[in-house]
């Protein structure tokens, strides 16, 4: 099996270089964002982790050397801790570090990664990139930006994750998933060439999350107003895994916890209410989780279970609902109610 080497790393273009770098930290684990190219003021790619409310950023310096790395270079960019009052400064390279390199590194705290680790790091976390780049989502989004085009404009640290036609409802469209929108095209045509056409932004901040069923997703989206999204198409699995991945930081705001549908009536708990709506009309009532003062499953011989929210307002408002599942509601909504 071919496995990464020296040689093999000196023959990547810089530019690629610090792409192969960037899947790898992701690899591992981190959020990763590489910088403009050759506008980066000394940073070639940050990278984060936060994981409830506990969050490091590190800078990255890539140097595809063949020669060993000096203690002026790591004495350059020890300063970039400081300067943008992050928790460290990692240096990689294909070559070696000096004596007074790493000396001068352990003083500033600036990890460094030698051509020797960085092979092992590659082989271990990225195996099969060797054999063929396109297995790095970074290197695979940049291949297939280019082949977007339809007057998408993806901004600086804006990559893209998947580019597929998908049924909403009866009308076809092209979805494009980035980091950081969803764009929806719609095909024209006329006396023109046919083009796409966009039709809509999604920013991902907006969605709220997913209904799945077994041949489609409802992606819903929206604050006040919501908007429910019914899609369907060939490669479902891909979009399903990829929405769920756009909810970094670790879910801020609003979000879906459960969700049920009983034909056109989907019935949704977010962490701060509970939503029934029609998916054609929108939302038809909503119950705030601070108002919620009973839950409770009622049913009989031979009658489904329903789930029976009490609801403090004025008076006392009792609804009624059948959804999937209704122990795990009572649960769910419980707990929301404890922690609003």
């Amino acid at each position: 099996m071919k496995k990464w080497t020296i040689d093999i790393l000196h023959e990547i273009d810089p530019k690629d270089f610090e792409t192969l770098l960037s899947g790898l930290f992701s690899k591992i684990g981190y959020k990763t964002e590489l910088t403009q190219y050759s506008r980066d003021r000394g940073i070639d790619i940050v990278i984060m982790i936060e994981n409830f409310g506990l969050s490091h950023t590190w800078l990255v310096q890539a140097k595809r050397y063949s020669g060993p790395v000096g203690v002026k270079e790591v004495r350059e960019y020890s300063s970039l801790r400081y300067r943008d009052r992050v928790d460290g400064v990692i240096m990689v390279t294909t070559s070696s570090f000096t004596k007074e390199a790493i000396e001068e590194a352990a003083e500033h705290n600036l990890k460094l990664i030698d051509g020797k680790l960085l092979v092992e790091m590659l082989n271990h976390y990225l195996p099969d990139a060797c054999i063929d780049p396109v297995y790095i989502p970074e290197i695979r989004a940049e291949r297939e930006m280019k082949e977007i085009g339809n007057g998408t404009i993806l901004k600086r640290g804006e990559r893209l994750l998947a580019n597929e036609v998908v049924m909403i409802g009866s009308e076809k469209f092209t979805m494009t998933l980035t980091n950081r929108n969803i764009f929806l095209k719609k095909e024209s045509s006329g006396l023109f060439p046919k083009r796409l056409d966009i039709e809509e932004r999604i920013d991902i901040k907006e969605i709220l999350g997913i209904h799945c069923e077994p041949d489609r997703l409802i992606m819903i989206t929206g604050k006040k107003k919501l908007t429910m999204y019914p899609i369907s198409c060939g490669k479902l699995a891909l979009i399903k895994e990829t929405l769920k991945t756009l909810r970094p930081e670790y879910l801020k705001g609003e979000y879906l916890t459960l969700s049920s549908r009983n034909r056109g009536q989907i019935i949704m708990l977010t962490n701060r209410r509970v939503i029934v709506a029609d998916l054609t009309q929108g939302i038809r009532y909503e119950i705030s989780n601070s108002k919620i003062v009973g839950v409770e499953i009622k049913g009989g011989f031979l009658k489904k279970d329903s789930l029976i929210i009490t609801e403090d307002t004025e008076k006392m408002t009792k609804h009624q609902l059948d959804v999937d599942a209704p122990l795990r509601w009572k649960e769910m909504i419980e707990q929301c109610v404890r922690t609003c």
